[in-house]
């Protein structure tokens, strides 16, 4: 049998300037600093081995953020790589979008828009299926990742199996 596994920790993002990440994931999801480490002090190898990255970059910042009761964001921001580079599409492979889960999609769509916020269309609601239920939009950070807010109360799947997604409101 497998280690047990506990959840995911973390989600790591690259941003091209980390107090630009650090003022919208506040702003727009209530974050909260946890840490910061300041620049790191390796050499070539340890980004090459350790990180998977060209040995000429080097990690210039990264913060530990709290975004409710879920996984944390840590925000990176290197120093060598092209900094204006976009985010892979969600139709490319290794394209990712985050999906926050908020207490009500659409009173966080109209606080969100008063900011300054630009979504793609809806909120949207799924009727049938494994979602119904499900109340979601899309939107893109000042950088190009995509992510999503989501909320809902119970969801089609819920009546065919015990088994549960993770939600925020399960954890209470």
């Amino acid at each position: 049998m497998a280690e047990h596994v506990y959840g995911m920790h973390h989600i790591g993002i690259t941003v091209p300037d980390i107090e630009e990440g650090i003022r919208f994931f506040k702003a727009v999801f209530g974050a909260v600093d946890v840490f910061r480490t300041g620049p790191f002090d390796v050499d070539e190898a340890f980004m090459q081995r350790k990180l998977g990255t060209p040995g000429h970059t080097r990690i210039r910042d990264l913060v530990f953020l709290r975004c409710g009761a879920g996984t944390n964001v840590e925000l990176f921001e290197y120093e060598g790589e092209d900094s204006s580079a976009r985010p892979r599409r969600n139709s490319e492979i290794g394209g990712t979008h985050l999906c926050f889960e908020v207490e009500d999609v659409f009173a966080s769509v109209e606080r969100l828009r008063a900011e300054g916020i630009e979504f793609l269309d809806g909120p949207n609601t799924v009727t049938e299926g494994p979602l119904a239920g499900f109340n979601w939009i899309y939107f893109n950070s000042p950088w190009g990742q995509s992510l999503e807010i989501a909320s809902f109360s119970s969801l089609g799947y819920e009546t065919n199996t015990t088994q549960r997604i993770w939600s925020a409101k399960l954890m209470g």
